[in-house]
């Protein structure tokens, strides 16, 4: 629930192609990328709504992607899109309960935001050079804690899942290491070098850390408890 309230990178942009859909697993969802629109990035629910088919053998069309089974075409928020004289107005998009997150394509980053509420502005960073995603065999956390071991002087820890490094030799670069969990057991790491804070907030010292996701998950689960007594 955390990691859902801040944009999360998915993907390097060069893996998704304008006419086949991309499989991925992020925060234990199984999930379909693809492009519509022009080429912008779409992130749905991997299993088609209508009979749970794979929809990494859909077909990438302009206004979204269409199950080959039975030839549902699903848009960017998840709808279904019907067409035909019979249709008022000539289409109509049906809600089905194809889950859909929005996603932004940044300088060669695929990102997306899976949080309930509205989207938050995309953090204010420039990439330089070409990033790079590794697949981790091991917990988001285990990564975070293993790097504070051997981490160089000045690592801050910025959100749940992202540690900067400052470049010595440059003041206003830095090193990120983005940790997305796939599920408990494994996690992709991005990581890029960029120009600014990744974070509207400048960060604590990595070492902080534990202590910092203790304290959120504990205000988390606090409020999730008032809400429930709430309702």
């Amino acid at each position: 629930m955390l990691m859902r309230r801040y944009w999360q990178p998915v993907a390097l942009s060069e893996e998704l192609t304008a006419d086949k859909p991309l499989p991925v697993t992020l925060l234990g969802e199984e999930l379909i990328l693809f492009r519509c629109d022009g080429g912008k990035p779409a992130l749905i629910g991997r299993y088609c709504a209508h009979q749970g088919v794979d929809m990494i053998y859909g077909r990438v069309e302009e206004d979204g992607l269409r199950c080959m089974y039975h030839g549902w075409l699903f848009d960017n928020c998840g709808e279904v899109i019907v067409r035909g004289g019979w249709v008022e107005a000539g289409e109509k998009r049906m809600a089905v309960g194809q889950p859909a997150y929005p996603c932004e394509d940044v300088d060669g980053v695929i990102v997306t935001y899976m949080g309930s509420e509205s989207p938050p502005p995309l953090p204010d960073y420039e990439l330089i050079g070409k990033p790079t995603k590794i697949l981790r065999d091991e917990n988001y956390l285990q990564g975070i804690f293993q790097a504070d071991e051997s981490s160089p002087e000045g690592a801050m820890f910025v959100l749940a899942n992202l540690v900067t490094v400052p470049d010595p030799s440059s003041g206003a670069e830095s090193r990120t290491r983005w940790r997305v969990p796939v599920d408990d057991n494994s996690h992709l790491e991005f990581v890029f070098r960029c120009v600014g804070q990744p974070s509207p907030t400048r960060g604590e010292p990595l070492e902080a850390a534990r202590e910092i996701l203790l304290k959120a998950v504990a205000a988390i689960a606090d409020s999730a408890i008032h809400a429930g007594t709430a309702g």
